[in-house]
Formats: structure tokens, sequence, C-alpha cells
């Protein structure tokens, strides 16, 4: 899917990029400038996304630490079993048994809620600096006097340093932060 939709947007800027140096009236001296933003930058480098990296950092180790106890309380169930093993009668090993396959099945599912979660709280969280951004990147946009802003500079082979306006609309973003 994600290559389709990468095709997809390559015949999109060809289209686009074509028209605006074929013009249909080629007498007429129109200036098309294009730019672009690096959203994996905006993100990275924004208070933002600086804040959003602590956030999601201290939700992994929260999630990390509960791990860490759930993997203990197994281990030790584990130990007293192999330690006991002798003395238990055949109902009492069992039960011993089953609570830790339990455990152990509820640690898997753990682990995998939280991956999970921290997914998803990564990806709303990187939603709302997009969101935030969109405002910003037209604003410079129009400043600039730009006729097209590409938001995914690696579906092309190349683009020129030069029509990056990613620095401007950060300082921007950044600068509303403060506020």
């Amino acid at each position: 899917m994600n290559h389709y939709r990468a095709v997809m947007a390559q015949i999109v800027v060809a289209v686009i990029v074509s028209g605006c140096f074929f013009a249909p009236d080629a007498s007429a001296k129109v200036k098309y400038k294009v730019g672009y933003i690096d959203f994996k930058r905006l993100v990275k480098e924004s208070d933002m996304g600086k804040a959003a990296r602590k956030e999601i950092g201290a939700l992994g180790q929260e999630k990390e630490k509960a791990a860490v106890e759930k993997l203990q309380k197994i281990k030790q169930l584990q130990s007293e079993l192999n330690k006991d093993d002798a003395l238990l009668t055949e109902n009492k090993k069992r039960d011993k048994l089953q609570q830790l396959q339990n455990l152990n099945k509820y640690y898997k599912r753990f682990i995998s809620d939280s991956k999970e979660e921290i997914t998803q709280k990564d990806r709303d969280l990187v939603a709302l600096i997009l969101k935030n951004a969109d405002e910003f990147i037209k604003a410079v946009a129009k400043k600039g006097g730009y006729t097209l802003i590409i938001k995914d500079p690696n579906v092309l082979g190349y683009l020129d340093p030069k029509v990056d306006i990613t620095d401007d609309v950060l300082k921007r973003l950044n600068a509303r932060r403060k506020d």
C-alpha cells in the first residue's frame, strides 16, 4: 500500500511540475516556486516534538517498570514451584502450574498492549504536531511566494536544499509554543 501511495505521489507531482513548466501559453512568463517540508525533522527538532518524545519516554519507562515487576512475580512462582516440587501434591502442583501459565499469558499481553499504547501515543502526538505546523507551512509558503510545497521530499529523486522551508516553519512553530 505504501509503495502504491509513493508511486501515485510521484505521478501527481510529475503532472503538477510538468504543468508548471509547460504552460499552455508559452509567451506568458509565469514563475513557479517549489518548496518542501521535512516532517521527520519537524517532529524531531520542534519543541513540541521534544516534549512529545520526553512524554513517550516516560510512558515507556513506566511500562518497563511494570513489566519487570510482572516478570519478577513469574520468576518467583517458577522458583517456588521448582523448590517445592517434591513436597507439593498433584492438585497443588497443577494449581501452581496453572497460575504460572496465567501469569505468563498476562505478561505477554501486557507487553503487547504496552507496545501498542506507546505506538498509538506516538502517532497521536506526531499528528498533533503536524496539525499545528500546517498553518505555518501555509504562511511560509505564501510569504515566500511558493506555488507548490511537497510534504514528502523522499518521493522525488532530488530537491535542492535551498527550497527546504523546514527551518522557517520550525521557528514559527516553536515561537508559538513559547507565547
